[in-house]
């Protein structure tokens, strides 16, 4: 409970955030399966990647990604990503797996806290032996797609460092608010989209929701490039009208909660009511 909009969305944030460091499980695991795949791969790279690297993790939902690059000559070159997938969840017999449902990773799960996304890569470089990207499997296509996935971590840094604390709190809101609404936005594409929609420190985060709203309605509208392709390709056309529906209402409520703060009304508690309907029971009432 809250009696006023800042409290709340304070509350809220603690609701929904992994709070704490977990790079030393992160670390601890990642060390030990990038130990057993070193008995059947020559890996030229591995570092960990995600949200929870970048500090934009929900409370139980993350999962921890480690990037594995594998030789291309002797794991990668002429193979499907189907074939380079079940080469790795088969090093990977000990552990109980599965294909992650976006056909990019193999997927571990441990008793306890975080299962671990392992995405074997292809590794390129230039004159330099500087990375210019990574190649990430799709099954879905049996092609491979074009990433840095250190760039994008890079990207995220600086904007926190640009615009506050509220950047990467916003970004967590957003993806706690897309869990509830059908889940149809991929955690990696919200954050290209807050990356692209904010500049400067972000004082009022309430106001900054809503211009996330509505600035994002934008670049959903049509396909959005970033990096080496589009960020949104995997949203079929209906997925993509089911968004857009879905960010037109939260822009509409999330103007009038603003409202009810701002514009010499102070009422906190029609705000916090309308926030709530919002993000749902993860954010407080009023009282």
């Amino acid at each position: 409970m809250a009696y006023t909009v800042t409290g709340a969305f304070d509350t809220f944030h603690d609701n929904i955030n992994l709070g704490g460091d977990h790079r030393v499980t992160a670390n601890a695991r990642s060390e030990r399966l990038v130990s057993i795949l070193s008995k059947n791969f020559e890996i030229r790279e591995s570092f960990s990647s995600g949200s929870i690297q970048k500090y934009t993790a929900l409370k139980g939902q993350a999962d921890l990604d480690i990037i594995v690059a594998l030789h291309y000559g002797k794991h990668v070159q002429d193979k499907k990503p189907s074939e380079v997938l079940q080469a790795v969840r088969d090093a990977l017999g000990e552990y109980r797996t599965n294909v992650r449902k976006n056909g990019q990773a193999v997927t571990l799960y441990y008793e306890t806290w975080p299962n671990v996304d392992v995405v074997p890569v292809a590794r390129f470089v230039d004159d330099n032996n500087t990375v210019t990207h990574y190649e990430v499997p799709n099954i879905h296509t049996e092609g491979w797609i074009k990433s840095n996935p250190k760039t994008h971590a890079a990207i995220i840094e600086a904007k926190a460092s640009e615009c506050g604390q509220n950047f990467r709190r916003i970004i967590k809101m957003i993806k706690h608010w897309n869990k509830g609404h059908s889940d149809y936005l991929q955690s990696y594409h919200i954050e290209v989209l807050a990356q692209e929609v904010f500049s400067g420190p972000l004082d009022d985060i309430t106001w900054h929701i809503h211009k996330f709203f509505e600035d994002a309605i934008t670049l959903l509208g049509k396909p959005y490039w970033y990096g080496f392709g589009f960020v949104d390709e995997y949203l079929t056309a209906i997925d993509r009208q089911e968004v857009l529906k879905r960010f037109n209402t939260a822009y509409d409520l999330s103007l009038t909660a603003w409202y009810h703060t701002y514009n010499g009304r102070n009422e906190h508690a029609k705000a916090i009511a309308v926030w709530q309907r919002i993000f749902g029971n993860k954010f407080p009432t009023y009282g």
